[in-house]
């Protein structure tokens, strides 16, 4: 019975993460940092193990005042430390990389703190794993992902104003967490795992609700920034809009060229989307190392939308760029994706002579209108 305890106290608080996960609309967290976040949560557990053990047993502060006060801030410390180190990196690019790097590594810490409560237990743990991954685990989640909200706004602020952010973000997940144990530790009765789940369920409702805020002002920064400085057409930054939309947008797609050429554009769409973030952020960014940080990805980022863009193939491209007609003469439609096309494939080059496409076909013979057929006399 107890190997049930393990899988439920491991399954569910994955699946809560990758819930999040999912809530990612232009993927700008990567899963390799995600992941790291999600260990380091695991390795943050231990850490406060063994210091709240040496509070303890060095008679430093009380069991109850351990569980009450110091276990919340210092657990909240070493759930941040991951934090700290990504927040100045290039794929931390807004709270709401934040809310979800956060959020893995509270999910980790919980994981291993639900592996030493089951081993505790004298019986199987089954009824103590569901309590804790409807609630405590939650919050552990939802605290550390609060933590990576303030850290991510802290991102476009000066030094002084970056310090005082991150500060009020662990001061807030601090709270959180010795709110929710001064209530579990002292109400008693069936109603305690209620206002348990209550607050649990409120912490991870709050960031969901976060990185939806956060994903319609990335939205917003992609409508402004996106455009032909990044070889980007009209009728693909439309489409780029509408990602939320993506599967309706890309129906005709799927039932003209199939579900993997749909896959396809649909990752094509989303790096150009990523491309109009990263324009903005820095804009935005006022620290010299992270701005090179964020170049350097954009180039990178560039060569994979040529790469993506080749994959998918001229003749998918054009249709994409049609789903949404512009509101541009045919002519001038047909030259832009010319344009994009001779761009994407010569990068390197000075690029195609606008004013010598138009010579070119300015040049060809006008077709002459067919003369109408004469029309017959009118019967008798």
């Amino acid at each position: 019975m107890r190997i049930i305890s393990l899988l439920i106290a491991t399954a569910i608080p994955l699946i809560f993460l990758y819930i999040v996960y999912t809530l990612d609309l232009y993927k700008t967290g990567t899963f390799r940092y995600i992941l790291t976040c999600f260990v380091a949560g695991g390795a943050a557990f231990v850490a406060a193990y063994f210091f709240n053990r040496m509070l303890y047993t060095n008679h430093f502060v009380s069991r109850d005042n351990i569980i009450r006060f110091s276990a919340p801030i210092a657990e909240e410390v070493f759930k941040a430390l991951i934090l700290i180190y990504l927040v100045r990196r290039p794929n931390f690019t807004y709270f709401v990389d934040g809310a979800i790097y956060g959020f893995a590594a509270g999910i980790g810490f919980a994981i291993f703190e639900n592996y030493q409560y089951i081993f505790d237990s004298s019986n199987a743990g089954i009824g103590l794993a569901i309590g804790r991954v409807i609630s405590t685990n939650l919050i552990h989640a939802s605290a550390s992902g609060m933590v990576g909200i303030a850290f991510g706004l802290s991102r476009f602020k000066r030094f002084s104003g970056r310090v005082l952010l991150m500060v009020f973000g662990l001061l807030l997940a601090m709270t959180l967490h010795s709110f929710f144990n001064n209530l579990v530790s002292r109400v008693s009765g069936g109603s305690v795992l209620i206002f348990a789940i209550v607050i649990g369920f409120g912490g991870a409702a709050f960031i969901a609700y976060a990185i939806k805020r956060g994903l319609a002002e990335e939205k917003t920064w992609i409508e402004e920034k996106l455009g032909a400085a990044d070889r980007v057409t009209t009728g693909e930054a439309k489409v780029v809009h509408r990602l939320e939309d993506i599967d309706t947008v890309l129906a005709p797609l799927v039932e003209r060229f199939g579900d993997d050429k749909a896959a396809q554009i649909e990752q094509f769409l989303t790096m150009q989307a990523r491309l109009g973030i990263l324009r903005k952020t820095l804009e935005k960014l006022t620290d010299d190392r992270m701005r090179s940080g964020v170049e350097k990805q954009m180039g990178e980022l560039r060569v994979e939308m040529d790469k993506a863009r080749r994959a998918v193939g001229s003749y998918a491209m054009l249709y994409l760029r049609n789903i949404f007609p512009a509101d541009a003469s045919p002519l001038w439609n047909r030259l832009e994706s010319a344009i994009q096309e001779k761009a994407a494939a010569r990068p390197a080059s000075g690029g195609p002579n606008l004013w010598a496409t138009l010579d070119k076909r300015a040049a060809k013979p006008a077709t002459p209108p067919a003369t109408p057929p004469a029309t017959p006399p009118a019967a008798g």
